[in-house]
C-alpha cells in the first residue's frame, strides 16, 4: 500500500467517524417527523373523522411541496453550503412538525403536510449531494446505508406509540398531539447542532491535515465552494437526459412501496391483528411495526456491502425490488399474523436493500457539481411522484375493499415494474458530456448530454 492510499484511507475514516453520526441524526429526524403520521393515524383518524383515502391523500400531498422545491433547494445548498442550508432546513421542519399537533381536520392536516414537504425538500437531495462531496463512489453505498439506518422506525414507531398511549389525556390533550410536540422539538435542537458541527467540504475541514484534504479532494466530487452559476439550460439538459429520466422512474416505482409501507405499516399490522382476532394495544402495535425493520436493516447492510464490493448496482436493485414484491404477496396470503409479519419483513428488507443503492444509478454518468446537483435533485423529485401517489391509492383501495390486500398487490406490481425499468433503463446509452465552457450571461454551464 503506497503512502497516498494510506493517507486517503485515514482521511475517509476520519470523515466517516465525524460526519456519519451527524448525517444519521439529520436523516432520522427528517423521516421520524415525516412518517410518525402513520402511527398517529391509529387514533387521530377516528378523532378527526378522517377516512383511509383522506389520510392517504394528506400523507401523499407532502410530496407536492417536496417535488416543487427539490431542485431549488439543492441549488440553494450549492450556493450557501451544506452546513448552513441543512441546519436551517432542519430547524424549519422541526417547527412545522410541532404545528401538526394543532390540526383540526383534513384541510388543516393537508396544509401542514404541504408545508412540511416544502421545508424538507432539501433533505434527501442535499444529503446525497453532501455524501458525494466527501466520499468516493466505491464507498457511497455503504455510507448511505449507515446514515440511512431506519432508527426512525425501529425506535421511533414504538416511541410514538408509547407517547400516544401514556400521554393521552395529559392536560386534556390527545396522545397523538403530544407525540407531534415531543418529537418535533428535538429536531430543532438537531438543526442547531448541525449549524455548529457540520463541515461543508474537505477543503474547510480544520480536523484534517493538508495531505488528507488533498486526498479527499482527489477522490470525491468537486465541492460546493466554487459556487458555479446554474441556468435554465442546465435543468433542461437533465430533463432531456433519457437515461436519467427513465431510471428516475425506477426510483419512483420503488418509492411507491417505501412510501406506502412507511405511511400505513402500523395500520396494516393493526388490521391484520384484528383479522386474526388478536387484540393489540398501541404500544404492542408500535413494537411489532418497529421490529419489522430490525432484520430488514441487517439484510440491507449486507446487500449494500455486496453491491460496493462487486461495484454493481443494477442487479442488486432489481433483486431487492423482486424480494420485496415476493414478501408483499406472502403477507397478503398469510393465514396468521406471524406469517404476515414475515412477509412484511421480506417487503421492508427488499425495499431498503434497493433504496440505499438505487439513487446512484440514474446519476452515475453525470460529472461536475452542477450536473450532479441538478441530477440528484431531479432523481429525488421524479422519484417522489411515487411517494405522492402511493399513500392515496393504498388508502382509497382500503376504503373501497375494507382491507389492505388490494393496496399491497398494487405495491407488489410497482416493485416488479421497478426491477424491469431499472434493468431496461440502464441499457440506455448516453453520449459523453461536452467539454465545459465558461458560463453564459444567462448563467448556464454547458454540460449537455446529447442523445
Amino acid at each position: 500500500m503506497n503512502d497516498t492510499s494510506l493517507v486517503e484511507r485515514q482521511a475517509l475514516r476520519k470523515a466517516a467517524r465525524r460526519l456519519a453520526p451527524l448525517v444519521l441524526l439529520l436523516y432520522t429526524a427528517g423521516y421520524l417527523d415525516r412518517v410518525n403520521l402513520g402511527t398517529a393515524a391509529l387514533t387521530m383518524n377516528s378523532d378527526l373523522g378522517i377516512s383511509a383515502a383522506a389520510f392517504g391523500f394528506a400523507t401523499g400531498i407532502f410530496s407536492a411541496g417536496y417535488i416543487a422545491l427539490q431542485i431549488p433547494s439543492n441549488l440553494a445548498l450549492n450556493k450557501l453550503g451544506p452546513r448552513r442550508w441543512l441546519g436551517l432546513l432542519t430547524i424549519s421542519w422541526g417547527v412545522v412538525a410541532m404545528l401538526t399537533s394543532l390540526v383540526q381536520g383534513e384541510k388543516s392536516l393537508v396544509a401542514v403536510r404541504i408545508a412540511l414537504g416544502a421545508v424538507e425538500a432539501g433533505l434527501l437531495p442535499g444529503m446525497f449531494m453532501y455524501l458525494t462531496i466527501w466520499f468516493p463512489p466505491r464507498m457511497r453505498g455503504r455510507i448511505t446505508a449507515v446514515v440511512c439506518l431506519p432508527f426512525y422506525a425501529i425506535l421511533g414507531t414504538p416511541l410514538s406509540a408509547s407517547i400516544m398511549q401514556y400521554a393521552d389525556g395529559l392536560a386534556g390533550v390527545a396522545g397523538w398531539r403530544w407525540m407531534f410536540l415531543l418529537e418535533g422539538a428535538p429536531t430543532i435542537v438537531i438543526g442547531l447542532v448541525l449549524l455548529r458541527l457540520l463541515t461543508d467540504s474537505p477543503a474547510s475541514a480544520t480536523w484534517l491535515s493538508d495531505e488528507e484534504k488533498a486526498a479527499l479532494l482527489r477522490t470525491a466530487e468537486p465541492a460546493t465552494g466554487d459556487k458555479p452559476r446554474v441556468g435554465l439550460r442546465d435543468i433542461l439538459d437533465r430533463l432531456r437526459d433519457l437515461r436519467l429520466v427513465t431510471l428516475s422512474l425506477a426510483v419512483a416505482l420503488l418509492w411507491v412501496g417505501f412510501a406506502a409501507i412507511t405511511s400505513f405499516l402500523p395500520l396494516i399490522v393493526a388490521g391484520f391483528a384484528e383479522h386474526t382476532h388478536m387484540k393489540l394495544s398501541l404500544v404492542q402495535t408500535g413494537l411489532l411495526s418497529g421490529l419489522v425493520y430490525v432484520p430488514a436493516t441487517f439484510v440491507a447492510l449486507a446487500w449494500v456491502s455486496s453491491s460496493d464490493r462487486r461495484d454493481e448496482r443494477v442487479k442488486h436493485v432489481a433483486c431487492g425490488a423482486l424480494l420485496a414484491a415476493a414478501g408483499t404477496v406472502l403477507a397478503v396470503n398469510a393465514s396468521n399474523l406471524w406469517v404476515t409479519l414475515l412477509g412484511t419483513v421480506l417487503l421492508t428488507s427488499g425495499i431498503y436493500a434497493a433504496l440505499f443503492i438505487v439513487w446512484q444509478i440514474p446519476v452515475a454518468h453525470l460529472r461536475g457539481p452542477v450536473a450532479m446537483s441538478v441530477g440528484i435533485a431531479m432523481t429525488t423529485m421524479l422519484g417522489n411522484i411515487g411517494s405522492f401517489m402511493a399513500p392515496y391509492v393504498v388508502g382509497w383501495l382500503r376504503d373501497s375493499t375494507g382491507n389492505f390486500d388490494s393496496g399491497l398487490y398494487f405495491i407488489a406490481v410497482s416493485l416488479v415494474a421497478c426491477a424491469v425499468v431499472t434493468v431496461a433503463g440502464n441499457r440506455i446509452r448516453t453520449s459523453p458530456p461536452h467539454p465545459h465552457t465558461p458560463a453564459t450571461p444567462g448563467g448556464a454551464i454547458e454540460e449537455t448530454l446529447t442523445h
